[in-house]
């Protein structure tokens, strides 16, 4: 077995070793699955007298050695914990049974709180204090941001520690606002921003948590490099999209009935809006908006866990951040941060992880935005669409596969929609099984037959080569030495039947 440092991000499955978190005993301890909880109370001023406080992400404790190692050397010696879970008790049932176990056996007080805004009965239910007192504290970590935070602890050790801080109620902060990358922390009201920024063209959205624990160096990029090329990014945080209150003043804010609204949106929150429960999705946020909507990934994990990865993204984030947006039907681009320590806290014992970006990533998306704004102001008569489906493996009986999904009928309905929506479409088939026949009429990726039938697509050696000379270096010699250089007569032949 091998003792690790944590590190930022977490544990993955495939780590090897034992991640241990090394701190010393305090009264106070606080476990979050959030890094902006962190973020903000190592910036937290606490007055004399203040309680010794550790602070740990539960990323670093997955382990059931890692958790059981940290009860015994950290948790048994609280007088106070404080569990805050994003997911509930399904995200972390092993250490939740610890850290009751471990509270039952010291007598010392156990908070279990949700990590968002929506009530978990289930979850803190299984506090030890009165339930008061959890869900006050649970409403100053709500409402989040250094202040509150800081005096949400205050206020529960004057509770359960008998100490007298007397700290202030929970100080409301709204749930959407417009963030200014040159004026950081401070709220335009909607008004002035849109006589200002009259002809904002790209919304980009970010989470509240993040603008209040000052975690912004990916925005601050995005935005910059809109501006470069010559957009106008209207930056505005939100707590969650699934409040309808809050998608309300969205629509209001990004399409204001004046007119002068958005042509993209650029989307960093995670999951989904729509729910396929059985029941008809709601996409009404979607659909009142009526812009493309981006996903711009700000992943959980490091750079180097990423680069070093042959799939990339963990499960983690594609789940968040890829698989559930998708249901929205928004346009999945890539990750523009990642997680780093840049500093640690001496007094919390831990390190405080932000989201650094990565430029060449930012502009890949900065260029999407440009080309996406460009298609929503081209006349619908001048706009080329294609529609592909898969055709892989080598056989026609895999056409248009997805499990689960009828794909062909799919495209059909697309097909039908695009018309109805005013573009040049010709004859649609019927239906999935008419579409299926049409394609197989010629030429597929099925090397049986090939040769007997007719071949629709075609290219010249001049419009390929042109083409050709577009690609990444690394993908022209990767083709090249597969199937030869351009104007090899095999290579001519894959071209022509892509």
């Amino acid at each position: 077995m091998h003792r690790l440092a944590a590190t930022p991000g977490g544990w993955t499955p495939d780590t090897e070793g034992v991640i241990f978190v090394e701190q010393t005993p305090a009264p106070l301890v606080f476990l979050t699955a959030a890094d902006t909880d962190i973020q903000s109370l190592s910036r937290a001023r606490f007055p004399t007298g203040f309680p010794a406080l550790r602070v740990a992400s539960l990323l670093q404790l997955q382990q059931q050695l890692a958790i059981d190692t940290y009860a015994d050397d950290v948790l048994r010696h609280a007088q106070l914990i404080v569990v805050r879970l994003l997911g509930g008790r399904a995200y972390w049932p092993y250490g939740l049974e610890v850290v009751r176990e471990v509270a039952a056996d010291t007598s010392a007080a156990l908070i279990m709180l949700p990590g968002d805004d929506r009530p978990a009965p289930d979850l803190i239910s299984h506090s030890t204090v009165p339930l008061t007192v959890a869900n006050q504290l649970w409403r100053y970590l709500n409402e989040g941001g250094v202040e509150n935070m800081a005096n949400g602890l205050m206020w529960v050790c004057d509770r359960v520690l008998n100490t007298a801080f007397q700290p202030p109620d929970p100080q409301p902060i709204p749930k959407v606002g417009v963030y200014s990358a040159s004026a950081k922390f401070k709220i335009s009201p909607l008004e002035t921003l849109r006589e200002q920024n009259s002809k904002s063209k790209i919304g980009l959205l970010f989470y509240r948590a993040h603008y209040l624990a000052g975690n912004t160096a990916p925005i601050d990029a995005l935005c910059a490099a809109l501006v470069k090329r010559g957009l106008e990014p209207l930056p505005v945080f939100v707590s969650s999209l699934q409040d309808p209150d809050v998608q309300a003043e969205l629509v209001d804010l990004l399409q204001p009935k004046d007119g002068d609204g958005i042509d993209v949106l650029l989307n960093t929150t995670s999951f989904s809006v729509a729910k396929l429960d059985g029941a008809s999705p709601n996409l009404a946020l979607w659909e009142r908006l009526d812009v493309p909507v981006l996903q711009v990934i700000l992943s959980g994990g490091t750079e180097a866990a990423w680069a070093s990865q042959t799939l990339g993204l963990s499960p983690r984030d594609i789940a968040m951040n890829v698989a559930l947006p998708e249901v929205d039907g928004r346009i999945i681009t890539r990750a523009v941060s990642f997680k780093a320590a840049n500093q640690r806290s001496e007094v919390l014992e831990t390190d405080v992880v932000t989201y650094e970006p990565v430029a060449d990533r930012v502009e890949f998306v900065a260029d999407l935005a440009v080309q996406w704004a460009s298609l929503r102001r081209t006349p619908i008569c001048d706009r080329r669409i294609a529609l592909i489906l898969a055709n892989y493996p080598n056989r026609d009986g895999r056409l248009a596969n997805g499990v689960g999904l009828d794909t062909p009928q799919s495209a059909i309905e697309v097909l039908r929609a695009l018309k109805a929506a005013g573009y040049s479409v010709g004859d649609i088939p019927t239906d999935g099984d008419e579409l299926i026949q049409y394609l197989t009429q010629g030429v597929t990726n099925d090397p049986e037959g090939r040769d007997f039938r007719q071949i629709h697509q075609s290219l010249s050696v001049t419009d390929y080569l042109q083409h050709f000379e577009t690609l990444p270096e690394a993908v022209r010699t990767g083709m090249s030495d597969r199937w030869g250089t351009p104007l090899d007569p095999a290579h001519r032949t894959h071209s022509t039947h892509p």
